[in-house]
């Protein structure tokens, strides 16, 4: 037991600290336990830790607001700068930033590209996706899991369904990161400029794909949101950039990490390999287990709009809010025996991973299929996996993704 896990004093918690951050599952516990609308002064937010209460502040947009955004702590003027002067300013609230009537009219606009039936029928094609990954290194004996698995099968998914070109995954990937890593509060100035850069790039990259598609529309994402109105009136550069921009991160960001730490997860456990090469059925499950067990998006924010009583405690107005899926999706009222992973386990389907209600993650159906797809056929053809220097497996240290560093395993084929 590590030093991590024996401390559990909550007045200690720093989710600065990078070793708290690559275990934060004990401070979970203590906070559900002693606290559970907890008040971190240094981060000056609630922490919100049990699942019945998240679930209720989830369901309740109107007294827990999306709208604030996510608070990305303090901007240093050059950022700002570059967005003002070399990006488009500003971009407006539409989906993950928003509430309703305004999220709505997006959130109606996007949804059907991820329906369930639609997802079905990308079924095979995402099995040729992953099926082509793994025939680049099977041979090999030995795999880079975040560069040639994890971060390619759902961006070269995303990026076919936007209609851009696959040869682009390191820029996307690039664009991507820089998109979220100053939500994870824990940036240096330096880096939060360079994320706007990357995020400026972007934007000017899209701008000129968006042109092309209102002059040439194909069958494709990209094309279907350049041509559609909102009461009448197309969507602006700017909305169209706002919503781009979130359909590429929840497109990759999450189901990369998931599919990361399926792999972790099996190279830790042989016997769970080879029942999933026996019953590839329970990949299903597996994929659930795992997005609760490991929840790639740990907590989002929330602004509160008047008081409102969490577990007995009144959070005031104004307050800004972190709700903890990880935690709550550990939280031993929902779940028996939940730290540990149970590919059985007959309510993991009910976890926070990808939120609840109005919010809930667009593309969570794409994921899920994503993720039992590449678990299968892992399984299928991949035996004996373990870990090279499991010593050194880390995480990114973030306040809201759960991501691994990169990695490689070790093989034999079937």
């Amino acid at each position: 037991m590590t030093s991590v896990e024996q401390d559990t004093d909550l007045t200690r918690m720093d989710f600065s600290n990078p070793k708290v951050l690559e275990c934060p599952y004990p401070f979970y516990k203590s906070m559900r336990e002693q606290a559970p609308a907890y008040f971190a002064e240094r981060l000056g937010f609630w922490i919100i830790t049990r699942y019945d209460d998240c679930l209720k502040a989830i369901r309740d947009p109107q007294v827990f607001s999306s709208k604030m955004g996510f608070r990305p702590g303090s901007v240093p003027d050059e950022v700002m700068r570059i967005y003002d002067e070399e990006g488009f300013g500003d971009l407006p609230d539409t989906l993950v930033s928003n509430d309703p009537p305004s999220h709505t009219r997006y959130r109606k606009l996007v949804d059907r590209a991820f329906t369930a039936g639609r997802v079905r029928q990308m079924e095979e094609y995402m099995v040729v996706v992953v099926r082509e990954l793994i025939d680049n290194f099977i041979e090999d004996g030995r795999l880079s899991v975040m560069r040639d698995f994890a971060i390619p099968v759902p961006m070269y998914v995303i990026a076919d369904q936007l209609g851009v070109p696959r040869s682009h995954r390191d820029k996307f990937k690039e664009w991507s990161d820089a998109a979220v890593a100053p939500l994870g509060l824990l940036l240096s100035d330096e880096r939060k400029i360079e994320c706007a850069k990357l995020a400026v790039e972007m934007q000017h990259y899209f701008v000129e794909v968006f042109a092309d598609r209102r002059a040439n529309p194909l069958d494709d994402m990209i094309s279907d949101l350049v041509t559609k109105e909102i009461d009448g009136t197309p969507l602006s550069t700017l909305e169209l950039l706002s919503i781009l921009n979130q359909l590429l991160v929840a497109g990759n960001e999450t189901t990369t990490s998931a599919i990361a730490a399926s792999v972790v997860r099996l190279s830790q456990d042989p016997d769970l390999t080879e029942l999933l090469a026996r019953e590839p059925g329970k990949c299903d499950n597996f994929a659930e287990e795992i997005l609760r067990h490991e929840s790639p998006v740990q907590g989002l924010f929330r602004m509160t709009m008047a008081d409102a009583e969490i577990a007995g405690v009144t959070i005031p107005k104004g307050s800004l809010v972190n709700l903890r899926y990880g935690s709550a999706n550990r939280d031993e009222r929902k779940y028996e025996c939940p730290e540990t992973f149970d590919v059985d386990r007959a309510n993991a389907s009910s976890h926070l991973a990808f939120g609840a209600g109005i919010h809930h993650c667009i593309g969570a159906q794409l994921a899920r299929r994503e993720i039992a797809i590449a678990v299968r056929e892992l399984t299928a053809r991949l035996k004996d996996i373990r870990l090279v220097e499991p010593e050194r497996l880390t995480h990114a240290p973030s306040l809201i993704l759960r991501a691994l560093n990169g990695f490689e395993i070790q093989f034999s084929k079937r």
